[in-house]
């Protein structure tokens, strides 16, 4: 398959998806973007580095920005953690911090783990 028609695919597989696949597919481009970043970041790699992490901070505000902050105190939660996370990947490009990558992949896969046990309820 090439790669035009990859993206297709992809575009498609996003368009038809339902809000509990798109959160999932959110987490998981966020965990592989702090896992690259990281990985950059361990080999002194700053462009590659910024542009990840920079990827991974996009994907929490788009996380961020589409809470219902209606539906209560879980949405109001979701939104300081997810502040916090972006605050620490901040923290952890400017000050070289892998560890503060780390913390927010754990925080990442907690998520999502919790987001697959809801969807296959």
């Amino acid at each position: 398959m090439n790669a035009s028609g990859i993206q297709a695919y992809k575009k498609v597989q996003v368009q038809t998806a339902d809000q509990g696949t798109l959160i999932l597919m959110c987490y998981d481009g966020a965990i592989n973007f702090l896992k690259k970043g990281k990985h950059a970041m361990l080999n002194r790699e700053i462009v590659a580095c910024n542009q990840y992490l920079g990827k991974a901070q996009n994907v929490l505000w788009e996380l961020t920005n589409s809470l219902n902050l209606n539906a209560g105190e879980i949405a109001r939660n979701l939104e300081a953690l997810y502040n916090y996370m972006i605050r620490r990947v901040i923290d952890a490009e400017y000050h070289n911090k892998p560890e503060a990558l780390d913390e927010v992949i754990t925080y990442m896969t907690e998520l999502k783990e919790s987001w697959e046990k809801i969807i296959r309820k």
